[in-house]
């Protein structure tokens, strides 16, 4: 990925985020669906956290009590999402945070990660930024890590609910005349738009057909295009099988 438009993209992303730790649910989103799931399926020894805020789905994970290390990795400083207020000082001895400003993982070893979670992130990196961690969480899983990540199709987010038109509406060129286009023709430029230049919040529309291309041309083996848990967002389960 080109690193003018990384840092761009990390740096809008930073406007956007407050800090501070969980403070409720979504029906809409099922995060205690996702919660149940999670807690039936977690396995192995050492799990990466990508973009983990304020450490909601972290002190859940980590009070699972499977792992012997956790990674939590995001753009954002441990004491800016005041990550260790909630999960308290006691996790340290599993979990690891580490700030970021790529995509590269240098600090996990390589073949090391059994499962990889990501929740609410990945609809904010665009697709040639999604492509660049791929490649790089090939490198870093073992053979038969899973990995579970959310993002954004624009197809199943326009569909769940028609206000949703809104979030598709915001960033695309011909935002001024909106409301003349059908939601094929705003899905399509959704879709189009998904590498598209950085603004703060913007959602990135990859669609589940180019995130699952993007995972099998990365070596990959798809398990499940969308466990069909979030109403509005696909979360896709893949494997690395060789």
């Amino acid at each position: 990925m080109e690193e003018n438009k990384l840092k761009r993209e990390i740096e809008s992303f930073k406007n956007i985020w407050d800090g501070g730790y969980f403070t409720g649910y979504s029906k809409k989103r099922n995060q205690k669906g996702l919660e149940n799931y999670l807690s039936k399926n977690l396995k192995g020894h050492k799990l990466l956290e990508i973009g983990c805020g304020g450490g909601q789905w972290s002190k859940f994970i980590h009070d699972l009590n499977i792992y012997e290390k956790i990674y939590c990795i995001d753009v954002l400083s441990e004491e800016h999402n005041k990550f260790w207020d909630y999960l308290g000082e006691s996790t340290k001895s599993v979990i690891h945070y580490e700030e970021v400003n790529d995509f590269n993982l240098n600090f996990i070893e390589d073949n090391s990660l059994d499962f990889v979670f990501s929740y609410d992130v990945f609809c904010h990196i665009s697709f040639s930024g999604v492509k660049s961690y791929l490649s790089s969480l090939h490198k870093k899983c073992k053979q038969g890590a899973e990995l579970l990540i959310m993002y954004a199709d624009p197809n199943k987010y326009i569909n769940s609910e028609p206000e949703n038109r809104y979030h598709l509406e915001r960033y695309l060129p011909n935002k001024k005349i909106i409301h003349k286009i059908s939601n094929k023709k705003l899905i399509s430029d959704a879709l189009l738009d998904r590498d598209g230049d950085p603004s703060e919040g913007r959602w990135y529309w990859i669609g589940i057909e180019n995130f699952v291309k993007a995972c099998e041309d990365t070596g990959f083996e798809i398990i499940n295009k969308d466990i069909h848990i979030d109403k509005t967002n696909p979360i896709t389960l893949f494997i690395k099988n060789n």
